[in-house]
């Protein structure tokens, strides 16, 4: 078969379409019955084997969270978690979920999923196989809904097993979320009266501490001793900061005297100072104009030296007071300080001798703490799990129960359209393994793998010959398919030099003999001097008179073997061997020096020397003919010729490079193998 194997190596190639066509062009028939017969047996069989129920309950789960309370329960929804709901679909397939199914329905015992066993423990387990291969559950793509589908004999069998499968996978998710509260709930409640002691022993040792060290709480998390030392350092460092202004005020004053006027810093002028200052400064200006023109001893002026000079008695009274008033002010706040001081010394004493009592004391109120805090959580846990008992909704739900299916699964028509593609696949194979099996030769490309041969042509088959002798009024005229096979046989004009031609083939009787007749004639007729060698023993068998055998054995001269067929325009030099002894050997003859001699004479003579060999696998001596030849032509009759023994053959002929001819090719058949080459072939043929 040439659709995609190399028939001489059984070697897989590229699978060519147009082969693939061919392929089917001329199996169709045999192709389109085998599939007819074969869709028929399987859809009659199909209707027996696959006469199941499928039921399918399709079971949701809600990614939306809803909660009664804040917190929720113990367990929360799976939501949209895709793991999570894969991983309970995987679950669900498991062997605990389906022996709890078989336990609750009690299969073991229904005379369609009972198993076999000598014990109760083997009949669950081959039971629970049994169920495992009839239930289905998977997840619906990439969706919350899963489907549970159950497949069995009866239509109502499959509804229930479905139906109560989807109702365990729903109550068993429900029963894991509702279980799980309960049990905290209950491990809670056993808990809360313990810490409940541990909490009053803690709260108790506390407050017998803080009694005892006649600790009282100023709230803040402080006692009153602690409040008390932080008022008493925040007072003593305000007194602090006083005291030094003060003394600052004092020493300013001290320092700068009376006249200091208007250098004193803005904290420390006076009103009063300021204005005796101007009055003074006022009154001295017009002391000073009225002298001048007054005089120093006019009543006017003297007038004003003594408003002068009281005003510096008032300046200087004023200046004194305030020093004065400065000092008193450092001397207060310095008295305060050190009193603020003494305080302070006496609450840390008192403070560090409760030190180590204190830290007792914290620690055993941060325990108190701790425990009160567990104590209260659990507390609250407990009584929220406690109301919300029965109160949470489900996440999953059964959104479409099974109900009984009114026809099989699969479906008849169903079962009719895989029946017909699996009968067509049947009639392929068929045809594929029929062709499988024929090695013959029939297209170009096949022969093209015989060791990388040129395909000349194709050549029909004509009406067989009535006489059994060599005669070219009766041999099959072949010259008008000749033209393009001789094209690259034929001498070029000028070159000088003659060509010999070798005609073999696989077997005798594939036309050997008629197509180098033809050629010698073809060739003839285009004016070519041509010498026609027989180098094979006659078919017919007659009486071998005087021709190649005889020279070669007795190396007589060549002409004398010779025959001129006038009416067919070439020389013929006949097989001969009537003077050859019974120890000559034919293969002895053809590998001789004579025989190259013989053809390098009949070189001088002849522009082309067709060699009518013989038929590579029955006659050793074809390969000495073909290392003499310049161009073998190897014929192979189409569809006859295997291709293991034309491989066989050119093997054994040893050539480098090889021209094949095909013979008597059917041109009707031919075109669902090579339509190129069929047409070809009925054109001439119509033709001639």
């Amino acid at each position: 078969m040439d659709l995609w194997r190399e028939p001489s190596r059984r070697a897989y190639a590229i699978i060519d379409p147009g082969a693939v066509w061919l392929f089917l062009r001329r199996n169709f028939l045999r192709i389109l019955t085998a599939a007819a017969v074969a869709a028929a047996a399987m859809f009659g069989a199909s209707l027996f084997i696959f006469k199941k129920y499928t039921a399918t309950a399709v079971v949701m789960i809600d990614p939306r969270s809803a909660r009664v309370t804040k917190s929720g329960g113990v367990i929360s929804n799976i939501g949209g978690d895709a793991i999570a709901i894969e991983s309970l679909v995987q679950v669900a397939k498991g062997e605990g979920f389906l022996s709890e199914l078989v336990d609750r329905l009690d299969l073991t015992k229904d005379p369609y999923f009972g198993g076999k066993g000598d014990t109760l423990d083997a009949k669950r387990l081959s039971t629970v196989e049994k169920l495992a291969s009839k239930l289905t559950i998977a997840r619906r793509g990439t969706t919350y809904v899963i489907d549970v589908t159950a497949t069995t004999n009866s239509a109502e069998e499959s509804a229930r097993l479905a139906n109560a499968a989807a109702k365990q996978l729903v109550a068993d998710q429900n029963e894991l979320r509702t279980g799980a509260n309960s049990t905290t709930a209950q491990e809670i409640e056993a808990r809360l009266a313990e810490l409940r002691g541990r909490v009053n022993r803690a709260e108790e040792a506390a407050a017998q501490l803080k009694a005892r060290l006649k600790v009282t709480d100023a709230g803040e998390g402080n006692t009153l001793l602690e409040r008390r030392i932080a008022e008493l350092n925040q007072q003593l460092v305000l007194a602090g900061a006083g005291a030094a202004e003060a003394r600052a005020r004092f020493e300013i004053l001290r320092k700068a005297g009376a006249n200091a006027g208007e250098s004193l810093p803005q904290s420390l002028q006076s009103s009063l100072l300021a204005t005796l200052r101007g009055d003074y400064a006022r009154l001295s200006g017009q002391l000073a104009d009225q002298a001048t023109v007054l005089g120093p001893r006019h009543p006017e002026v003297l007038r004003l030296n003594a408003q002068i000079a009281d005003l510096r008695r008032q300046i200087t009274a004023e200046f004194t007071r305030m020093v004065a008033s400065a000092k008193t002010a450092f001397l207060e706040a310095q008295e305060r300080e050190a009193d603020l001081s003494r305080q302070m010394k006496a609450a840390q004493t008192e403070s560090g001798e409760l030190g180590p009592q204190m830290v007792k004391l914290g620690e055993l109120e941060r325990e108190a703490k701790a425990e009160r805090d567990v104590y209260e959580e659990l507390l609250n846990r407990q009584r929220e799990l406690s109301q919300v008992k029965g109160l949470e909704p489900s996440d999953i739900r059964i959104v479409s129960p099974a109900t009984p299916p009114t026809k099989t699964s699969p479906s008849r028509i169903l079962l009719a359209i895989a029946s017909a593609v699996l009968g067509l696949i049947a009639g392929l194979a068929y045809a594929i393994a029929r062709e499988w099996r024929q090695t013959t030769l029939r297209t170009t490309s096949q022969a093209e793998r015989l060791g990388g041969a040129e395909v000349l042509g194709f050549l029909p088959r004509l009406a067989p010959s009535e006489t059994k002798d060599r005669s070219d009024d009766t041999l099959p005229n072949l010259t008008p398919w000749l033209a393009e096979i001789c094209a690259d046989i034929t001498p070029e004009a000028g070159d000088g030099e003659s060509v010999i031609l070798l005609i073999s083939s696989t077997r005798r009787g594939e036309g050997r003999s008629t197509i180098a007749a033809n050629i010698a004639v073809y060739l003839s007729q285009g004016g070519d001097r041509v010498l026609l060698i027989e180098a094979d023993k006659a078919e017919h068998g007659g009486n071998s008179g005087f021709g190649l055998l005889d020279i070669l054995d007795s190396g007589e001269d060549l002409r004398s073997a010779l025959v001129d067929q006038a009416s067919a325009g070439y020389t013929f030099l006949p097989y001969g061997g009537r003077t050859v002894g019974r120890r000559s050997s034919v293969g002895g003859l053809m590998s001789g020096m004579t025989l190259r001699a013989t053809l390098n004479l009949a070189r001088r003579w002849f522009d082309v020397i067709v060699i009518d060999g013989p038929p590579a696998l029955e006659a050793p001596h074809a390969r000495f003919l073909a290392a003499q030849a310049d161009k073998t032509l190897f014929i192979v009759e189409w569809d006859k010729t295997s291709a293991e023994d034309a491989d066989a053959a050119l093997d054994r002929l040893d050539l480098n490079e090889v021209a094949v001819v095909y013979n008597k090719a059917d041109a009707k058949r031919l075109r669902l193998y090579d339509p190129e080459q069929s047409q070809q072939l009925a054109g001439l043929e119509i033709a001639a």
